[in-house]
């Protein structure tokens, strides 16, 4: 088993985002000295694994048999 893991695939994806949150975005990744790109990925990863309600359904959801619940 390697040691270093295998890097996660980036996909492209065009979101639009109010201008004070953009620049929130803009400032927090200049603070950190990084991406606005990891800053949104960091912060999507930490807000979503801690929504109880979103974990539950995803769960329900990952785990119906095939073709029911699934869109």
């Amino acid at each position: 088993m390697p040691v270093i893991k295998k890097a996660p695939g980036i996909t492209t994806r065009q979101v639009k985002l109010e201008e004070p949150v953009n620049e929130l975005l803009e400032d927090y990744a200049q603070f950190i000295e990084s991406t606005a790109d990891h800053v949104v990925n960091a912060v999507l990863k930490k807000v979503l694994s801690r929504d109880p309600d979103y974990r539950k359904w995803r769960a329900e959801r990952h785990t119906a048999p095939s073709g029911i619940g699934k869109t």
